[in-house]
């Protein structure tokens, strides 16, 4: 940074220099000319001192270097601006200091360099002497100073295939444990790109509203009707539906499921207060929560916000809570008392997460969703497992609900067992809103007569 400013600087005496010649020594010839070998000097300056340049013109076997420092956001937490940004020159420091040559291109707290090598362990050796004098900039006991190393070794390909795939290697050797760096692998490199890939495509459905709300009634056999219904959201591209499962994980990894849960909320709150000005009874109806979502402070106040804009009560929506989004706590069920001050709260996909039985010690939960593999488990350890858990679940005064059922026998199971609120195919699969409505009005109807 502070070589930019020194050239911009320069230019600007310079560009001064030479109006004050033209116009007050009235030099015209020999002003113009100075600006002339100023503009020349500088895009040779510029080019010479261009990574590009360099990758280009290189001859023999050379490798692409993209390094990063790890945990960025917590240097400057930890030492404060002033302090981050004299390591980051120190580090820049030390890295051009190491290879010697060629320019060292610098964004934030990104370095990226080109390097002649002969074989794959000079690469090595120099990325170890960097670390070292890396480890020296601060003898601190609670946070040291690392950087992470991308290498592709190059190719064919124009600089910037090679720089991308030297940043995924980089994103690949953060994941690794005492490993500060990683070659691109074409097998990893696959991998990310499909992650970046379908991240990009989640980010244009979210802006293009291609997202859309499917509903998957709940059905009580005992009252022979429907007591609400599950929220699920599907991509819609080029007339195609791609379920959940085929992004969801990819979405909460980087955090894409806050956006994603404030759309469902607003979309859900909208087709609610629809249903009350039809006067359509539709009881309760389910949205998912994702662990992103309940580490974002704010969400609380955004659900109050959708509650109050489009009059949703307590009782017209649900929030599913899964076990795996809570896992991760030290006091899981704070944030579950959080919620349900304000919010009816379940507990989805019950019995597959790590803290199962701890989960029923929790009076704020109103209702358990058994999870769908222990439904259609049919050997006999799996329905004795089944049975005891609706005994439990029931006699701890929890509503149930059984997911992914799929066929009459085990619609009829759940039924002599006790458990007479379904979801799942058997009765139906996730409807557009329109088909949703049209069954709520059928049912109503029906209930009726």
């Amino acid at each position: 940074m502070r070589n930019k400013i020194g050239f911009i600087f320069y230019n600007l005496i310079l560009f001064f220099l030479c109006i004050f010649i033209y116009v007050f020594l009235n030099l015209h010839v020999v002003a113009i000319c100075c600006l002339v070998i100023v503009i020349v000097y500088d895009i040779a300056f510029l080019t010479l001192c261009s990574i590009k340049f360099k990758y280009y013109t290189m001859g023999g076997k050379k490798a692409l270097i993209y390094a990063n420092i790890d945990n960025s956001k917590l240097l400057k937490l930890y030492y404060g601006n002033t302090k981050e940004k004299e390591i980051i020159k120190k580090i820049y420091n030390i890295i051009k200091e190491q290879i010697k040559y060629g320019p060292v291109k610098t964004f934030g707290d990104t370095y990226v360099f080109v390097y002649k090598y002969y074989n794959k362990s000079e690469i090595i050796s120099l990325i170890n002497k960097i670390n070292n004098e890396i480890a020296l900039i601060s003898n601190d006991t609670v946070f040291n100073v690392t950087v992470s190393f991308g290498i592709q070794l190059c190719n064919k390909e124009n600089y910037e295939i090679n720089e991308n795939k030297a940043a995924l290697a980089c994103n690949n050797a953060k994941k690794q444990e005492m490993n500060l760096y990683s070659f691109f692998d074409d097998q990893d490199g696959e991998e990310q790109l499909r992650e970046k890939r379908i991240l990009d495509s989640l980010a244009r459905a979210l802006k293009n509203n291609e997202f859309q709300i499917f509903y998957q009634p709940k059905f009580d056999y005992k009252q022979n009707k429907i007591v609400g219904s599950e929220a699920l959201a599907r991509l819609v591209q080029n007339g195609e539906i791609i379920p959940a499962k085929d992004f969801i994980d990819i979405a909460e990894k980087y955090g894409v499921t806050i956006s994603l849960d404030k759309y469902v909320l607003k979309e859900v709150c909208k087709k609610i207060n629809e249903l009350k000005k039809n006067n359509i009874p539709f009881n309760t109806i389910s949205i998912n929560v994702s662990r992103n979502t309940l580490c974002e402070e704010s969400m609380m106040e955004y659900y109050e916000s959708m509650f109050k804009k489009y009059d949703i009560k307590k009782n017209d929506i649900e929030l599913e809570v899964t076990e795996r989004s809570i896992s991760g706590y030290n006091t899981p069920f704070v944030k579950i008392r959080e919620l349900s001050k304000k919010f009816n709260v379940s507990i989805d996909d019950f019995g597959v997460g790590n803290s199962s039985l701890s989960m029923l010690m929790e009076d704020k939960v109103k209702t358990i969703k058994i999870d769908r593999q222990f439904v259609i488990d049919k050997s006999e350890s799996g329905k004795i497992i089944l049975d005891n858990m609706i005994k439990l679940i029931q006699s701890l005064g929890f509503e149930i609900v059984a997911e992914g059922v799929e066929t009459e026998e085990q619609k009829e199971y759940l039924k002599v067992k006790g458990c007479n609120v379904i979801q799942g195919y058997y009765f139906s699969k996730p409807l557009s809103f329109e088909d949703y409505k049209n069954e709520l009005v059928k049912w109503g109807d029906n209930n009726g007569s």
